[in-house]
């Protein structure tokens, strides 16, 4: 049986997850620095060892009250086929694994279908797993790319 991996995290009370493959690694909180003309869904950018990388507010693309930034929050870097992204969560849990047959495509009332892979049913409840390509709509991709040009810090992903 095939096999897949995810690091799950709590935001806005409800328990998510990323698949493992498009995690880079999990930092402690950034300066976020306001991108002028960037979508709402982006909170502005961060320099994580001299790459900038958007910050994306996940609860806003959801369509959820934003917790507040705080200063031991964690982020998710991870990295999608157009650019990489920063993600705040509220508490990152240990990475898990589950049997493919296990995913199951539901829409789920709380979250935008279009934005998840799936829906693994657990011990404590519904994890939501992220299709991490849809992280950002296409409208909200091309005003964050029209604003990082307009800002000067260019195309970071190619």
């Amino acid at each position: 049986m095939d096999r897949f991996f995810v690091l799950p995290f709590r935001l806005a009370g409800q328990h998510l997850a990323i698949p493992l493959d498009s995690v880079i690694r999990v930092i402690p909180a950034l300066q976020c620095t306001p991108l002028p003309g960037a979508p709402r869904t982006v909170l502005g950018l961060a320099n994580v060892r001299g790459q900038i990388i958007p910050v994306l507010d996940l609860a806003s693309r959801f369509g959820w009250p934003a917790p507040p930034l705080e200063l031991w929050q964690p982020f998710i870097w991870l990295r999608s086929r157009t650019r990489e992204l920063l993600v705040p969560v509220e508490r990152v849990e240990t990475a898990a694994d589950f049997d493919t047959s296990d995913l199951l495509e539901a829409p789920q009332p709380e979250v935008p279908s279009e934005v998840l892979r799936g829906v693994v049913r657990t011990e404590e409840g519904m994890l939501l797993i992220q299709d991490v390509e849809q992280l950002l709509s296409e409208a909200d991709e091309q005003g964050l790319q029209q604003a990082l040009d307009s800002s000067g810090a260019g195309h970071e992903s190619d």
